[in-house]
């Protein structure tokens, strides 16, 4: 008989997911505290402009990264759960 061997990727890939979407959630905030640090002010407004020109773009992706992180979140969800019913129907009785 051949066990069921599922790996911790896919959690891995959901914690992943969601430090991706944390980092486009706070982006705008770090590029403003970033302004500082470009020294020249020809390489500060190119790197403002960059941080502030995108703003469509990642909205979309921002967009995408939630749905795909909920749909983790239920693949995750729904193998645990999973996982519990094969373990319980398989559990022995000790009556």
């Amino acid at each position: 008989m051949t066990d069921l061997v599922v790996d911790a990727s896919l959690d891995d890939t959901n914690s992943d997911l969601k430090a991706i979407l944390d980092e486009f959630n706070n982006c705008q905030k770090n590029a403003q505290e970033d302004q500082g640090i470009w020294g020249q002010s020809d390489v500060a407004s190119a790197m403002s402009a960059f941080a502030n020109n995108w703003w469509v773009h990642r909205g979309e992706i921002q967009s995408t990264l939630t749905t795909l992180s909920d749909n983790v979140d239920k693949a995750c969800s729904t193998w645990s759960d999973a996982d519990k019913q094969l373990a319980d129907s398989i559990a022995v009785s000790n009556s």
